[in-house]
């Protein structure tokens, strides 16, 4: 996964037989922000911090102080992924079973440098930015916010390296979860499959240990 996005992007890598592509690392364009000595790579059971703040495709600002309250159920979304073929659907229909929820909140989070081009400056028409991402997520029917995470500050900051890497933070803004979203990264298994968010979302919704608090991600 240390490989540059322009290698990955035309060989790929393979986990059990599909093809996925990593969050990809910052263009020269968009370099990475230079780690403060403070704020290290978040784990589960780390509080993630209320003041990071990132903007959708049209430009409004959403803040993890804003989601205290709810449970968040996060994912790092890439428009080109192979993986994201098996996940789309399966996101959407976690957006069907959550719409309305007031306790949880399903959220995405888009870090390929190269998928979301320049950074938007002040005053900008976002309806020039982001073209093939709001494209796709409106292929896809997505209701819920995607943000954009220029310089992977945020998928550094969570050590996100592969679409889909899943987190589920609880109402305090706590890591509760850290992984895949299911058991199965091949498409395979339809309604069989586990869905690790899901389990753990209704976990703290209902008070209980979580069964399984970290998987091995396969996007």
């Amino acid at each position: 996964m240390k490989q540059p996005w322009t290698s990955l992007a035309l060989t790929g890598l393979l986990f059990g037989g599909t093809a996925v592509m990593p969050v990809a690392a910052s263009s020269s364009e968009n370099p990475t922000p230079k780690d403060d000595g403070v704020r290290k790579t978040l784990s589960v059971g780390k509080k993630v911090p209320g003041d990071i703040t990132l903007t959708d495709f049209d430009g409004k600002s959403t803040s993890f102080d804003e989601l205290r309250g709810k449970v968040v159920l996060l994912h790092f979304w890439s428009n080109l992924c192979p993986a994201e073929r098996h996940a789309n659907p399966v996101f959407k229909k976690m957006e069907e079973r959550y719409a309305g929820s007031k306790d949880v909140v399903m959220l995405g989070i888009a870090s390929n440098q190269n998928e979301l081009g320049a950074k938007p400056g002040k005053d900008a028409d976002y309806s020039q930015y982001y073209v093939a991402l709001r494209k796709k997520r409106d292929e896809v029917g997505y209701r819920h916010t995607i943000l954009a995470d220029h310089g992977n500050v945020v998928s550094t900051l969570f050590g996100a390296r592969s679409t889909p890497h899943c987190f589920v933070i609880d109402k305090e803004g706590v890591i509760r979860y850290s992984g895949a979203l299911d058991d199965d990264p091949r498409g395979r298994k339809g309604e069989g499959a586990t869905n690790f968010v899901m389990y753990a979302a209704k976990a703290i919704l209902s008070g209980e240990k979580l069964p399984v608090t970290e998987t091995k991600p396969y996007g």
